[in-house]
């Protein structure tokens, strides 16, 4: 069932899973908005109505430099984006992560046209179309997508070079431990990142709740 689809909705997810990126401490986020946008009913007008809410909340962060976009609508929920497009920019410049992408195919000459090629990789493993072939159970949760995700997601989201690379290499085994990634180096470094975030997630529900604006939550990068 998808949820109530509007601006305010789309704001607490904002708050609960990119808080990290509103408060400019990594590029980019990405979380699944309930809701079975494909074959449903109703999924043109749900797949509208998160269009109008994003277009709201866009507003309230452009002076942030923040930009929100869907990267994938799928059975089971929307794919949304939260990036700092300049902060993204930059990351994805480094070696580390042009050589990897470009090897993948990735046009690392535009942000734009990576972020394009993402997005047509992630719809295409929209894992509840497959379940429909098999007759199988989707590998997906209430929560959203559990699985089907290409390799280099991570640099999109703004993850150690290092962590990324290891996660490719070991085919996302044997890691030293894992959080919001899955670390392969510098773990101390990873736990104080993951406490830092969970603290800044924490902090960010709690201002929303008591009436500051996704506006006031965005900071502002000089």
């Amino acid at each position: 069932m998808t949820r109530t689809i509007d601006s305010l909705s789309l704001e607490r997810a904002i708050v609960r899973h990119c808080s990290p990126t509103l408060a400019a401490l990594k590029p980019a986020s990405l979380f699944t908005f309930p809701g079975n946008f494909v074959d449903a009913p109703d999924s043109q007008t749900h797949r509208h109505a998160l269009a109008e809410a994003i277009t709201a909340c866009e507003q309230q962060l452009a002076s942030a430099g923040i930009t929100v976009r869907v990267l994938a609508w799928r059975t089971c929920g929307a794919l949304v984006y939260v990036y700092r497009p300049a902060e993204l920019a930059a990351y994805l410049s480094d070696r580390r992560a042009s050589c990897l992408l470009g090897a993948l195919g990735y046009d690392t000459a535009s942000l734009d046209r990576c972020i394009g090629a993402l997005a047509g990789k992630l719809q295409a493993m929209d894992p509840g179309r497959r379940q429909a072939a098999r007759e199988t159970p989707c590998p997906c949760t209430s929560s959203g997508c559990s699985k089907d995700f290409p390799h280099e997601m991570g640099l999109f989201l703004g993850y150690p070079y290092e962590d990324v690379v290891g996660f490719i290499q070991h085919r996302g085994r044997d890691y030293l431990a894992v959080g919001m990634w899955k670390v392969y180096t510098d773990l101390e470094r990873a736990l104080e990142t993951f406490e830092r975030f969970k603290r800044c997630a924490a902090a960010s529900m709690r201002a929303h709740q008591n009436g500051s604006s996704l506006a006031q939550l965005a900071v502002a990068i000089r």
